[in-house]
């Protein structure tokens, strides 16, 4: 079980929260591109939120719909968007000022892919089914080491005591990479599954659902220095702000970084 587990959603609220960028709030009374929020610290002036720059729907029936406000009314507590689309009663959204829900998401992924030979997490795959007089079989994708190969008894069941002896697998790295059973001395029983144990990549997060295992603390630091970073433009005192910003975040996630280490003594798939 991982020691770390937030989702994209959990991941782009702390990351939001950080850069001073997230209201949220509960949908009531929706109309076509229009609903009530009576959540308490929504008690702003008129037109507060007219420049923000995006209202999106993270949960419930209106998943996923994304507007610009366009208008606040604070004695109603009456938010309009645009492009116009209906909510629902007890939808959940989110309003960002300063990023867009597009570029909280890009930059976590961004800090995943930079600690992927880094960040290693364990991997097993079973959708390999053997086959007659078959000795090479293409690796499923994401590994970077394998620990262990097991094929699975009459039943379907794994002695997970007993994988196959090392001797008799190596890691065929062509163009396709192949785990390739020695023909001279194993011969897989045909359809049997393979069990693949090893390490992968982490994955990025495609969906708000998906669940990531890196330290949150690398993560939110290293996308918060790439969010200041696409906001310097120059000289000027606003690009010196992020420039600071990006600083003293690229320093605390470069610290968390080095602090992740993986036990790799499996056999190598690719070359990192």
């Amino acid at each position: 079980m991982a020691i770390f587990s937030n989702t994209r959603i959990q991941l782009r609220h702390k990351l939001s929260r950080l850069m001073n960028d997230l209201v949220t709030g509960v949908v009531s009374s929706p109309g076509s591109g229009t609903f009530v929020c009576a959540t308490t610290h929504w008690e702003k002036f008129d037109d507060y939120f007219n420049d923000f720059l995006e209202i999106f729907c993270y949960s419930g029936t209106g998943v996923g719909t994304s507007g610009n406000p366009t208008d606040w009314v604070n004695s109603t507590h009456t938010l309009t968007f645009k492009p116009a689309a209906t909510l629902t009663a007890s939808d959940l959204v989110e309003l960002h000022q300063r990023f867009s829900v597009d570029e909280y998401n890009e930059a976590i992924n961004h800090a995943i892919d930079q600690v992927a030979n880094d960040a290693l997490v364990d991997r097993v795959d079973q959708t390999i089914t053997t086959a007659s007089s078959t000795w090479r079989y293409v690796i499923p994708t994401q590994f970077l080491y394998i620990d262990a190969v097991y094929i699975a008894d009459s039943t379907g069941a794994f002695n997970t005591k007993d994988p196959i002896d090392p001797k008799y697998w190596r890691i065929s790295k062509e163009s396709t990479l192949y785990l390739e059973f020695v023909k001279e001395f194993y011969t897989p029983v045909a359809s049997r599954t393979l069990r693949i144990v090893g390490l992968a990549s982490p994955s990025i997060l495609d969906t708000d659902t998906e669940a990531c295992s890196i330290d949150p603390e690398y993560i939110l630091q290293s996308a918060k220095s790439f969010l200041h970073q696409s906001r310097i433009r120059g000289r000027d005192k606003d690009s010196e702000f992020h420039a600071s910003q990006m600083a003293i975040s690229r320093k605390i996630s470069d610290d968390k970084r080095k602090e992740m280490s993986t036990n790799r003594s499996g056999r190598a798939v690719v070359e990192v």
